[in-house]
């Protein structure tokens, strides 16, 4: 029988999945892309042609027979649920009949990759917005991430939607004018703001649609305008106020050796919002090391899939 001598790591995300494979050393060989693995939003016969497509291509790209992996992580959102393991397991043995299968929720590979271990919180500003930690009894807390009409709070959804409000309350007179009426009705190629009301009903108030407007918000902050910075740096202390939620919970002691971790576009690549979060956490938790991630989550599944392989560590 082959040896182990290989690993895989999977992001399974919404509409996509990304995995790896990587040596024993944590080496990445080769990586592929395929449609969604998430068994929630997805039939069984998706997943499983999915994710057969994807181990075939890693495999074949790194030279290798099934029976060499010796370990695999999900991380999908959901599947870390005791009633969706068993059937996971399943579906990646009739592919990797060897490998030892850890599904986790995609928020740990997203930590481990950004902190090299699963220990320390993750906040993530993309669409929406959630804060995750683990501690080192493998304890783990969330806040956030309750969608959009009951949450979200610092997104590009949060974000934008203060923006269209923004307008609306510049054009009754409620505030001053704004610099993000001219950008956002340009770039919708509309002349005035109630023609807004036309927009989120023809993209039936589409989430994502709605939170691409973020980056303009970002644009308004950066040349100036007051309304555009006081709604970036209110939505950044919520980020704050999130982060400060779990982190009272998984180190109630006041320990100081982890790191908070920023991921999605709002917080990653926008540096002045990754500043005034940053600014808005410092008053919060003092003493606290808040990073851009080190690694990928895909990478952070792979570091999960070796450890597992070598030390039968698995996260709770």
């Amino acid at each position: 029988m082959a040896s182990a001598d290989f690993v895989i790591g999977i992001d399974g995300g919404g509409t996509k999945t990304l995995g790896a494979i990587a040596n024993l050393s944590g080496e990445i060989i080769s990586q592929y892309e395929v449609g969604s693995t998430n068994p929630h939003s997805n039939s069984l016969d998706v997943v499983r042609e999915n994710l057969g497509s994807l181990t075939s291509h890693l495999l074949g790209a790194a030279g290798a027979s099934a029976e060499q992996v010796g370990a695999i992580c999900l991380g999908m959102a959901g599947v870390d649920r005791p009633e969706d393991k068993p059937m996971i397991k399943g579906l990646v043995n009739e592919f990797l009949p060897r490998a030892e299968v850890l599904p986790v929720n995609d928020g740990v590979i997203a930590l481990t990759g950004g902190a090299l271990r699963p220990y320390g919180i993750i906040v993530i500003s993309g669409t929406g917005s959630i804060a995750f930690g683990i501690n080192e009894n493998a304890e783990r807390v969330r806040a956030g991430g309750w969608g959009h009409i009951l949450g979200d709070e610092g997104s590009g959804y949060t974000i934008a939607l203060r923006g269209l409000r923004a307008i609306m309350r510049a054009h009754d007179g409620r505030i001053a004018p704004t610099r993000l009426q001219n950008l956002i009705l340009d770039h919708l190629h509309l002349e005035r703001p109630d023609q807004l009301l036309g927009w989120i009903r023809d993209i039936n108030a589409n989430k994502a649609e709605i939170a691409a407007l973020s980056r303009l918000v970002h644009q308004a902050a950066a040349e100036g305008d007051a309304t555009a910075k006081q709604i970036l740096t209110s939505e950044a202390a919520e980020l704050a106020e999130i982060v400060e939620a779990v982190a009272r919970k998984l180190f109630p002691a006041g320990e100081k050796d982890y790191d908070v971790i920023v991921a999605g576009g709002n917080l990653r690549k926008a540096d002045a919002y990754f500043e005034m979060f940053r600014s808005a956490l410092a008053q919060r938790l003092p003493g606290i090391d808040i990073i851009r991630p080190r690694k990928e989550p895909v990478e952070g599944a792979v570091i999960l899939a070796i450890d597992l392989l070598k030390n039968g560590t698995v996260v709770a």
